[in-house]
C-alpha cells in the first residue's frame, strides 16, 4: 500500500534553547512551507473553548507581498516560525562536532500527498508571507528560511505567536481572545491584560450572565452580539486598577486572582442593570448609550460603589442591586430624551474619555444624592 506522505530531507542547524522543545533552522522552497504547516485560525465553540490563535488572512496584504515577490529581485530574510509535531525527526551529521550555536544535521519533514491529510505544523509567525509563497508561479525557484520548534502544545503555540507579535498590530480583540488560554509567564503589561481577559470569558460563555451571546467575539453570532469587549475590559481594569470592589479578588504578589469571584461580581451587578432597563439592555449601541462603551464604562464605576453594599453570596444579590438602581432609573436617558445636568442629549454622549468621565460623575451623584 503506498504511503501516504512523501518525505523531504533538508540541511538544519538544531538549537537547543532547552531540552525538551529543540528548535531547527533550515532553508526550503517558499511554495513548501504551507504544504507542511497549516495555519490554525482563532474561533470558539459554543461553550467557549478556544481553537488555534491566527487571525484571518488579509487578502490586499498577502497580494502586495505576492507583487512584490513576484517582482525581479525580491528579498525576504525574515524567517518564518512554525511549531513541528513529533513526526519531524532530526539526524545529526556523522562526525560532525556540535558548534557553540548548535549541531548540524538532516532533518526529515513529512509532506502529505493532498490537502485533505494531516500537516507537521503550524505557522506561528508569517502566514501571510507563506500563503503569497504558496501563490507564486511553479517556474519561480524562491527559498526561504524557517524557524521551527518542535511542540504540539497549543499553550506554546499560543504563547509564542504573542510574544513573536507583541510589537505588531494585532488586532486587540484577538489578544484578549487568546490571553485566557495562555499558562506561562507572560511580560507585565499582557499579565496584566491576561487577568481582564479571562474575567471577560467566563462572563461570555456562562450561559446565567448577562453578558451571554451579548459580546462581540469568536464564538459569538447574530445581531445581539453588539456590546465591545474593550469596554467591559475598561470595567474590569478600572475597578482593578482604582481599589474597586474586583481589587478585592487581585492578589498582585501571589499571582492567585480570584477570577471567578470577580466575573460573579460583574454578572450580579450587570444582571441588576438589565432587570432595571430591560428595553435599553437589548438594544445595539447605536440606539441605546445603556451598552454602548460609554454607558458600560461609566456603570463600571457605579459597580464599584454599589457592590460595596451587596452581598454577592446573597440568593437577593441582583434584587438588592437593582433595588439601589431604581434611585437613579428615571434620571437617566439611555435611549430618548436629555440628560439631566448634563445637558445633553441621549446619543450625543460618545466613546470618549470626556464622556465617560461626565457621565461616571453624573450617575456616582445622582446616586448618592450630592
Amino acid at each position: 500500500m503506498p504511503s501516504a506522505v512523501r518525505t523531504i530531507t533538508l540541511n538544519a542547524l538544531r538549537v537547543q534553547q532547552r531540552q525538551d522543545i529543540p528548535i531547527y533552522v533550515f532553508g526550503i522552497e517558499g511554495r513548501l512551507v504551507h504544504q507542511l504547516a497549516t495555519v490554525s485560525y482563532a474561533q470558539r465553540s459554543k461553550d467557549g473553548v478556544l481553537v488555534g490563535y491566527q487571525r484571518p488572512a488579509v487578502k490586499r496584504h498577502i497580494k502586495e507581498i505576492l507583487d512584490y515577490l513576484s517582482d525581479v529581485k525580491p528579498l525576504l530574510p525574515n524567517a518564518i516560525v512554525v511549531a513541528l509535531d513529533d513526526r519531524v525527526k532530526f539526524e545529526p551529521l556523522k562526525g560532525s562536532q556540535k558548534s557553540e550555536w548548535g549541531t548540524f544535521g538532516r532533518l526529515d519533514i513529512p509532506l502529505p500527498r493532498n490537502g485533505a491529510d494531516t500537516r507537521v505544523g503550524w505557522i506561528v509567525d508569517g502566514q501571510q508571507r507563506a500563503t503569497a509563497l504558496a501563490q507564486l508561479d511553479a517556474r519561480k525557484h524562491f527559498p526561504v528560511v524557517v524557524v521551527g520548534f518542535q511542540s504540539s502544545s497549543p499553550q506554546l503555540q499560543r504563547e509564542q505567536f504573542l510574544l513573536v507579535n507583541k510589537t505588531k498590530p494585532l488586532p486587540r480583540d484577538l489578544v484578549h481572545e487568546i490571553l485566557p488560554d495562555v499558562d506561562t509567564r507572560l511580560p507585565r503589561d499582557l499579565e496584566k491584560r491576561q487577568v481582564a481577559s479571562k474575567v471577560l470569558q467566563l462572563l461570555r460563555f456562562d450561559v446565567t450572565s448577562p453578558f451571554y451571546e451579548r459580546v462581540r467575539g469568536l464564538g459569538a453570532s447574530g445581531e445581539g452580539a453588539n456590546i465591545s469587549q474593550a469596554a467591559i475590559l475598561a470595567v474590569i481594569q478600572n475597578s482593578i486598577r482604582k481599589n474597586g470592589v474586583l481589587f478585592d479578588h487581585f492578589d498582585g504578589t501571589k499571582k492567585r486572582h480570584d477570577h471567578k469571584a470577580m466575573a460573579r461580581t460583574l454578572s450580579i451587578f450587570f444582571e441588576g442593570v438589565r432587570r432595571t432597563w430591560p428595553k435599553a439592555w437589548d438594544r445595539d449601541p447605536k440606539t441605546s448609550r445603556l451598552v454602548h462603551g460609554v454607558g458600560i464604562v461609566a456603570l463600571g464605576h457605579l459597580m464599584d460603589r454599589i457592590m460595596r453594599e451587596v452581598d454577592p453570596s446573597s440568593p437577593k444579590a441582583v434584587a438588592a442591586v437593582q433595588n439601589r438602581l431604581e434611585r437613579i432609573a428615571h434620571r437617566c436617558a439611555w435611549t430618548s430624551g436629555r440628560w439631566p445636568v448634563l445637558g445633553a442629549a441621549w446619543n450625543e454622549l460618545q466613546n470618549t474619555s470626556q464622556d465617560k468621565a461626565r457621565l461616571t460623575e453624573y450617575l456616582l451623584k445622582e446616586y448618592t444624592g450630592r
